[in-house]
């Protein structure tokens, strides 16, 4: 008899899932609802740059930059937690390239036309990757 094929990844899939308490469900589930925000804001600062009516893009650029403290803080929880899963833990660590892009904005951030360029060409686009990668091996562990 054939295995279903979604009952046969969902078995492969579970077997290399990481078991976690209920606590630390709760906090993969505020953290990866923090990251559809971050994606949200940033669709809106990008937004912005083009819809003169979305005034509040400074503000909300700042309000990522508040979040990615957040992030850069549980992500040291989530690497401890993920520690026997690597492609995880590895999707993690791979936050850095967020922050490399971030690092992009110093000294220019009052530049209104170069941080239009870096926030479009180099820091949304990183987080998009990495929002896309992180995303989806961590939202199955809310959907409990």
């Amino acid at each position: 008899m054939l295995v279903p094929v979604c009952l046969y990844l969902h078995m492969k899939w579970s077997s290399k899932m990481t078991t976690l308490t209920e606590e630390q469900t709760h906090l993969i589930r505020e953290y990866t609802e923090m990251l559809v925000n971050v994606d949200e804001a940033f669709e809106y600062v990008v937004a912005s740059f083009t819809d003169y009516s979305k005034t509040e893009g400074d503000l909300i650029l700042s309000d990522i930059f508040s979040a990615f403290v957040q992030l850069i803080q549980v992500n040291d929880d989530l690497t401890t937690i993920y520690h026997d899963n690597t492609e995880v833990k590895n999707s993690i660590l791979n936050f850095q390239e967020v922050i490399n892009a971030a690092e992009k904005l110093n000294g220019i951030f009052e530049k209104s036309q170069e941080k239009q360029e870096v926030i479009q060409q180099y820091l949304y686009p990183a987080y998009k990757k990495w929002y896309e990668s992180i995303h989806p091996q961590l939202i199955v562990y809310t959907q409990v």
